[in-house]
């Protein structure tokens, strides 16, 4: 592998997924901000233990899985001396970045700087970097590639691009959009298929003279009582009403998260990063675990909270409807892009049970990271009609008997005012830095998450919320103005303000249902409570969309145990 190649492409990919935009920003955008906030933790770990940059080096390598550990040595034996000549000379990683040409200033743009400088010089960031740099006249050349152009880095980019772009399982033999491994848009995101070699057998599929002797949707109830001589399915389910669900989102649907142990130097340990590839191959998301989705209990080392889903409610119903869930949600997607991604859902209106559709698009069509964010927000009359055609679209493919809930955009006008002096993981060693300046240095670079509310611009917030509700009013007019054929709709507006008088009821922090690490997204606990409230709000206004319990449950469990599980 070429050079520093490997540890490039990690560090790029896990800081831009959440935007959908390896090449996104000003001055270097995610290429700068990956490079200073690791050379930044690289820093933290010398404070933490009192030992010098060699060793943190080495140490942040050890920390890493096996298979990216090599790539993550081979890195610092380029770069390594240039980062500790860096800080000998009491530069910070921001002029380090500079120095080695992921970060620079575009003409007309402001410097961008995350850590408070150590000198009292009158150079400019990228001036200060050439000077530290003339002593590697190599360096520029080594980093002028991209690194999916580099030998041995290109195999890996198609299948991210493959997955992340097209948002379809990686291993699916059949072609039924089904999987049979976690990851890659595999099983963490719909339901494993039991059976990769038959596009007809895959979760959702009505059972076939009651799956005497083939599982056919994958549910984990097949075969014959000898007893009855009738088959299992029927006996458990066929007086049941099957209902799948799916969601239809963005990032807050994918629930996107990256761990705080990542940026924090005191939580720092080879079991933090044991999962690091998992995690990518998930694109920094956790649908096992979402509001919408989720279907396993947390127990990972890097995320708190339990997990809590109207996925979970289903199938505590009705066993039968195990497996049946589809998380259709992609970081950075919005009202126009979503047209697109619901393609990639799957149901067959002649031979799939009904499914409920969550369509919830809560932040987007008003969040972007340009400077002139409100030029990139959409109407009212785009997403009016976005959202009409979306509902049609539905309409051919989902299974007469199917329910449809539209969601408004979520309040995202607490954030800045909750988290903006509170210390980010990122600064609990060395200097304080606070949301605001971490909101602020994103901004620089323009890849915030979304300007218009992670702003210390108190009118362009209020505009931001004031959008947010127009667009919400959009999905609401659509929603009642759209006659389906196949499904009932209801709207709502997206639960977050309740979830947080809730959380508040229960002795928490409203901070605490944010994301700590990008300061935007809602967080494990965030999820769980949403994923109460609005199911709350289905059994009170839409009872008659959900499932009656199913008398055989208990038998299911005695017979089929764990189904075969996830």
């Amino acid at each position: 592998m070429s050079t520093a190649s490997g540890m490039y492409l990690l560090l790029v990919v896990l800081f831009s997924i959440v935007n959908g935009n390896l090449a996104r920003g000003v001055n270097g955008g995610v290429d700068c901000a990956s490079c200073t906030i690791v050379v930044g933790v690289i820093e933290h770990l010398s404070i933490l233990y009192n030992e010098t940059i060699v060793t943190s080096l080495e140490r942040f390598c050890n920390y890493l899985p096996s298979d990216i550990k090599t790539y993550c040595k081979v890195a610092v034996d380029y770069l390594g001396p240039i980062i500790v000549e860096g800080f000998l000379k009491n530069e910070t990683p921001d002029i380090i970045c500079h120095s080695i040409t992921l970060c620079r200033d575009d003409p007309g743009q402001p410097e961008c700087r995350l850590f408070s400088s150590k000198s009292l010089s009158n150079l400019s960031h990228s001036q200060r970097g050439a000077n530290l740099r003339q002593r590697y006249p190599w360096l520029p050349s080594l980093l002028t590639s991209k690194a999916c152009d580099l030998p041995g880095i290109k195999e890996i980019c198609k299948i991210f691009e493959e997955v992340f772009n097209n948002h379809m399982p990686l291993v699916d033999i059949d072609g039924d959009r089904f999987g049979t491994e976690e990851s890659f848009r595999g099983s963490a995101w719909r339901g494993k298929d039991c059976d990769d070699f038959s596009s007809k057998i895959r979760p959702g599929a009505r059972s076939v003279m009651g799956d005497y002797a083939i599982d056919h949707n994958c549910n984990g109830i097949y075969g014959m009582d000898s007893s009855t001589n009738k088959p299992w399915e029927e006996e458990f389910c066929n007086d049941t009403q099957r209902l799948g669900i799916a969601v239809l989102g963005d990032s807050v649907s994918a629930h996107f998260h990256i761990p705080e142990q990542w940026l924090d130097a005191r939580q720092l340990s080879v079991g933090v990063f044991e999962h690091l590839v998992y995690i990518i191959g998930n694109e920094l998301d956790w649908p096992q675990l979402s509001g919408t989705t989720g279907h396993i209990n947390n127990t990972w080392p890097n995320i708190e909270g339990s997990t809590r889903s109207l996925f979970a409610r289903l199938f505590e119903l009705d066993h039968c409807n195990h497996r049946d869930y589809q998380n259709i949600a992609v970081n950075g997607a919005n009202s126009k892009s979503i047209l697109d991604i619901a393609k990639t859902l799957t149901r067959d209106q002649q031979n799939d049970v009904p499914l409920l559709v969550i369509y919830s698009l809560v932040g987007n069509d008003v969040c972007n990271g340009h400077n002139d964010t409100i030029a990139h927000m959409t109407t009212y009359e785009e997403m009016y009609n976005r959202t009409l055609t979306g509902l049609a679209y539905l309409d051919t493919v989902l299974p007469i008997g199917s329910h449809v809930l539209t969601t408004g955009l979520a309040n995202g006008s607490i954030l800045y005012d909750l988290l903006h002096d509170r210390v980010h993981p990122l600064g609990r060693v060395g200097p304080p830095i606070t949301y605001s300046k971490v909101y602020s240095y994103l901004e620089c670079l323009e890849i915030s998450p979304c300007n218009g509310w992670l702003s210390s611009n108190d009118t362009l917030r209020a505009f931001t919320s004031e959008r947010a509700v127009n667009l919400s009013i959009a999905v609401h007019d659509a929603t009642n103005t759209y006659s389906p054929k196949n499904f009932d709709s209801g709207y709502l507006d997206f639960p977050f303000d309740q979830a947080i008088q809730e959380w508040i009821s229960q002795g928490g922090e409203p901070w605490q249902l944010i994301e700590s690490v990008d300061g935007f997204h809602i967080s494990q606990y965030g999820h769980a409570i949403t994923s109460d409230v609005i199911w709350s709000w289905l059994q009170s206004n839409k009872p008659h969309w959900l499932p009656p319990a199913n008398p055989h449950n208990a038998d299911i469990e005695r017979v089929f145990k764990d189904q075969g599980g996830y």
